[in-house]
């Protein structure tokens, strides 16, 4: 039986870079790409020969077709990195409630359904990834609905990679802080937006596979999103949303 690594939102920077690296381990004979642009799909598979494009729109489209896909191959799933996600920046005020459900449905009801679809699946020495985000350290003003997304994420798998240990199963939270990839937007109004301790996807990557690998329950990759979790768990909240509103209110 082929051993199936699946990877969701797998057409961005950080999906693909997760499919380049797992693309070479001799446990993975296959990766299933999902993703909602065809043509990047196909570009994957033309660049990585065990990809397998799933074309799905999660939020539009939900798990339906997928778990019809599983069903009916029954893989020996080896890996699972929940990385689709979408972000908002700016007041929560501005935000539409279709942006909120959306962002509630793509952040944390999707990576939930994924773990409980693939669960079936996995057997000892299988493992999740969740992309959770340094902005589950603590709320964030201007970042209200995802910060609390990811804290909904890494609270999930930190209580999984407890109850998933007896059946060998590795589940480890990716908390890093800003990725230079084409989700971040580079300028609000005509301002320039400057990320402090922005890494690349390559870091995140290596970090996240080398942390998971040691069964480390959480990987804070990068320097900013090591030193952001301690500091807020010594500094007052309060504080810390004042010190962010005036880092990042000059953008709103």
């Amino acid at each position: 039986m082929a051993g199936v690594a699946i990877v969701t939102g797998a057409t961005g920077g950080l999906g693909m870079e997760f499919i380049r690296v797992i693309s070479s381990w001799d446990s993975i004979d296959e990766i299933w790409a999902l993703g909602r642009n065809e043509d990047k799909l196909k570009l994957l598979k033309e660049t990585c020969g065990k990809v397998v494009p799933v074309r799905v729109d999660l939020v539009k489209d939900g798990l339906d077709a997928f778990t019809d896909k599983l069903a009916e191959e029954k893989p020996d799933v080896k890996l699972l990195i929940n990385n689709a996600g979408a972000g908002y920046f700016g007041l929560y005020e501005n935000m539409t409630g279709t942006e909120a459900a959306s962002l509630c449905k793509l952040n944390c009801e999707i990576p939930a359904q994924m773990i409980s679809a693939v669960l079936p699946y996995m057997h000892e020495g299988a493992g999740i990834l969740n992309i959770s985000s340094a902005s589950s350290f603590q709320p964030n003003p201007y970042l209200a609905m995802y910060s609390a997304s990811k804290a909904f994420l890494k609270s999930l798998s930190r209580a999984l990679s407890v109850e998933l240990e007896p059946r060998g199963i590795k589940v480890t939270a990716v908390c890093p802080g800003w990725i230079d990839t084409e989700m971040l937007p580079r300028a609000k109004d005509g301002k320039k937006i400057n990320y402090p301790g922005i890494i690349s996807a390559q870091k995140v990557v290596s970090t996240a596979l080398a942390d998971y690998k040691k069964g480390k329950d959480m990987s804070a990759p990068g320097a900013f999103a090591k030193w952001f979790r301690f500091y807020s768990k010594l500094t007052p909240t309060r504080i810390v949303m004042k010190q962010w509103k005036r880092i990042v209110g000059k953008y709103i």
